[in-house]
């Protein structure tokens, strides 16, 4: 069965954000949280437990400096939450064995040959804290763009127009259903993260999607807004993820997963690309006509943020590019000393443990 993707969280312009505390305040799951530094198996850890619930459906939380590494998976018809819990996403048990549990992958590092590296590992994890700082200075600046931006896209949008086509849409696309049900669960999940590769969002395998082309935001974050509320009031759950970069202030896309139905932002953050789409939305139209054209201070300081935008994002993945090259060299001392034979048993005593819930 194929997994559902999302990534754990992202740099932000204030902090590292983990947007799971929706899994972790539930507490009919049953979390096991991985302690250890890099190259202590935490990813291989979570990758083989993902390969023995292949045919169960799963949640897989991609890391957005590596995204060829896990940060956490979720088995669904489980209940079972495991995931990456130290720096920059750090999480502590609150209810300790009865809920959550922690795994300590320290336990299986030699310490000798480690003491042996001691100048170097340090040398290394400095540089790649710096490397992660200058990140975060880049998303400050882009933080504060993209306020501008959105600030005067919003004294330029069509409101009264913006809303008619909100309901409009709600009533086409989200049926009501024959039975009266519950509000539903607005849940929220991260698809977008600033990544190597620039601002990256992962595309959901759902039927109809529909991406929303707005360099503003502005449009499509007040649609997204309006639908997910449509849609609960419906009864139906939604998943809904923020714009990080904006301090998580501004909705971004959004999943009906029992209609098969999403909306994607494509923006001045990134363009966004999806097997198979609905045909594209075009959110300028909801900007008020001409107001950019009669307004020539209006719009060059829109082409200045959006250029402005892309260039901060290119230095900040830069960052995270180079602090991943670190990240590696700190891996192989720390793979040098694991004990991978006790890994090896430690992942099939959780498998085991996982299946006898």
């Amino acid at each position: 069965m194929k997994p559902e993707y999302y990534f754990l969280g992202s740099s932000t312009p204030t902090a590292f954000v983990t947007p799971i505390d929706d899994l972790l305040s539930d507490s009919g799951n049953t979390v096991f949280i991985l302690k250890g530094t890099a190259g202590s198996g935490k990813s291989t850890l979570m990758k083989r437990i993902s390969s023995a619930f292949e045919d169960s459906p799963r949640e897989l939380y991609l890391c957005s400096a590596d995204p060829f590494s896990l940060d956490a998976v979720y088995l669904k018809d489980r209940k079972v939450l495991i995931m990456d819990g130290t720096s920059p996403h750090a999480r502590d048990p609150e209810y300790p064995k009865a809920v959550q549990s922690i795994i300590d992958l320290g336990a299986y590092l030699e310490a000798a040959p480690l003491r042996s590296k001691k100048e170097e590992i340090i040398g290394i994890t400095d540089d790649y804290s710096a490397f992660h700082k200058r990140c975060k200075l880049c998303l400050t600046a882009a933080a504060s763009v993209i306020s501008d931006i959105m600030n005067a896209a919003e004294g330029a949008a069509d409101i009264n127009k913006l809303k008619a086509f909100s309901l409009r849409t709600a009533k086409r696309l989200i049926p009501r259903p024959e039975n009266g049900r519950p509000r539903g669960k607005i849940t929220r999940k991260q698809l977008s993260a600033v990544t190597m590769e620039g601002y990256k969002t992962l595309a959901p395998e759902v039927p109809n999607i529909y991406i929303l082309n707005d360099e503003l935001m502005f449009a499509a974050a007040y649609f997204i807004e309006k639908t997910a509320e449509a849609a609960a009031a419906k009864g139906y759950d939604v998943i809904v993820s923020r714009c990080l970069i904006a301090n998580g202030q501004h909705p971004e896309h959004l999943i009906i997963p029992e209609l098969g139905l999403a909306f994607l932002t494509s923006s001045c953050l990134g363009k966004v690309t999806a097997d198979s789409p609905k045909n594209p939305v075009n959110m300028k139209r909801f900007y008020k006509k001409g107001i950019f054209r009669d307004d020539p201070r209006l719009s060059h300081r829109m082409r200045f943020g959006k250029k402005a935008v892309s260039i901060v994002l290119k230095e900040a993945a830069a960052e995270l590019t180079a602090a991943k090259k670190l990240h590696d060299k700190l891996e192989e001392y720390y793979i040098a000393a694991a004990d991978f034979d006790g890994l090896n048993r430690l992942s099939y005593k959780i498998i085991s443990e996982i299946k006898s819930l």
